[in-house]
C-alpha cells in the first residue's frame, strides 16, 4: 500500500513538472519565432531596398512584417489587408499562453547603451509594455530603412530616446522578455527577467 501511495505522489509530481517544462518550452518557441520574424523584417529592408515595418497588435496578440512604402504609417494600417506581407504571426490562444505585457511592463530600466529606451514610468512609455504603441488601437510599428536605421509609428515617442521597446510575458510562469530596438542602427536586443 505504501508503494502505491509513493508511486501516486511521484506520478503527480512528474505530471506537474512535465507541464512546467512544456510551458517553458512553448514560451521559448513563441519568443524565438517572434524574434526571428522581427529580425527577418529588418533584413528584408536591406535586401529589398525598400522600407519595411514590423507591426504589432497588442490588443489581439499578433504581428506582421510588411513592406512600408514612402509615407506609410501605422495609423492607416488595415489588419485585414496588411499589404505586401513578409511575415506574420500570432500568439497561441487560451489561458496560460503568451501575451504582450505584463500591463506593468518590464519593471526596470535597461543597462547602457539602452538606458534611454523608455521602459519605466519615469521614462513615459506610451504603454508600459509597448513604448511606441497607440493607446487607442493598440497598434505600433517599427519601420526599418534599407540603410539599417529604424523609426517608430504609433504613439508619440520621446525624441531623446535612443530606441523603443515592447515586452511579452508567459502567462503560465510570468517570464517577461523585453525586445529593444535602437533607432540609429535598428539593432535588436532581447532582455529577460
Amino acid at each position: 500500500m505504501v508503494v502505491v501511495a509513493i508511486a501516486s505522489v511521484m506520478a503527480a509530481l512528474s505530471a506537474n513538472a512535465y507541464q512546467q517544462l512544456t510551458d517553458r518550452a512553448n514560451f521559448s518557441s513563441v519568443l524565438a519565432n517572434l524574434v526571428t520574424n522581427l529580425r527577418r523584417t529588418r533584413m528584408e529592408a536591406a535586401g529589398r531596398g525598400v522600407a519595411t515595418a514590423f507591426v504589432i497588435d497588442v490588443a489581439n496578440n499578433r504581428w506582421w512584417g510588411i513592406e512600408a512604402p514612402a509615407g506609410w504609417a501605422v495609423s492607416t494600417f488595415d489588419p485585414t489587408n496588411p499589404g505586401t506581407r513578409i511575415v506574420s504571426g500570432t500568439f497561441p490562444t487560451g489561458s496560460g499562453k503568451t501575451v504582450f505585457g505584463p500591463t506593468t511592463g518590464y519593471g526596470s530600466a535597461l543597462p547602457a547603451p539602452f538606458a534611454t529606451i523608455p521602459v519605466t514610468a519615469a521614462q513615459n512609455p506610451a504603454l508600459p509594455y509597448c513604448s511606441f504603441c497607440d493607446t487607442g488601437r493598440g497598434l505600433g510599428a517599427i519601420i526599418f530603412q534599407p540603410t539599417g536605421a529604424a523609426s517608430f509609428s504609433g504613439a508619440a515617442v520621446s525624441p531623446n530616446a535612443q530606441g523603443q521597446q515592447f515586452t511579452i510575458q508567459s502567462a503560465s510562469d510570468s517570464r517577461t522578455v523585453l525586445l529593444a530596438v535602437t533607432a540609429r542602427s535598428g539593432l535588436i536586443e532581447v532582455f529577460e527577467r
